[in-house]
């Protein structure tokens, strides 16, 4: 039996845990984000001084990971007051990540006001999911503004090519 030093052993330990932390840091530096597919439907807002605000369900945002299908379905036009107004969105996923899975369902509901300003959140799911988006406008003045709910399925994958064209 061969018997090695403690002093052989150390090195063999370091050489081997500079190599797994350099593998995790290529695997790391190589992997990207990539869309499977996206949706993005939207409509206006006509804020008004002479309407009451309140809460508006803009519309709908599915994903599913089974057939990588994504759909946004909005509201095309809608009036509300000034003042503070906060806008809604249904968001499904009805699928399940597979085992070891690494697709992500995310959710965006964005709203311009008169201004042009930009109210927006997202949320982003590994699973099934179902959750409603809100956002808060106060405008103070009259005008038209905006909207638009998108549903995008992105995917990690390895993108070793990429690493030594870099």
């Amino acid at each position: 039996m061969i018997q090695l030093s403690e002093k052989v052993l150390c090195s063999i330990g370091l050489v081997l845990g500079l190599v797994i932390l350099l593998g995790y840091g290529l695997v790391s530096y190589a992997a990207e984000d990539v869309i499977v597919n996206a949706t993005t439907s939207g409509g206006r807002i006509v804020f008004q001084d002479d309407a009451s605000h309140g809460v508006y369900l803009l519309g709908r945002a599915w994903a599913d990971f089974g057939s990588n299908a994504t759909l946004s379905n909005a509201t095309p036009s809608l009036e509300t007051g000034t003042g503070r107004s906060v806008f809604l969105v249904a968001c499904e996923n009805d699928r399940r990540n597979e085992p070891g899975g690494t697709r992500t369902a995310a959710f965006t509901l964005t709203v311009w006001d008169p201004a042009g300003v930009s109210h927006s959140t997202t949320r982003e799911f590994g699973g099934i999911c179902s959750e409603t988006l809100s956002v808060d406008c106060s405008p103070s003045k009259p005008g038209e503004g905006r909207f638009e709910i998108t549903s995008t399925i992105r995917e990690r994958r390895l993108n070793l090519p990429a690493v030594f064209d870099r």
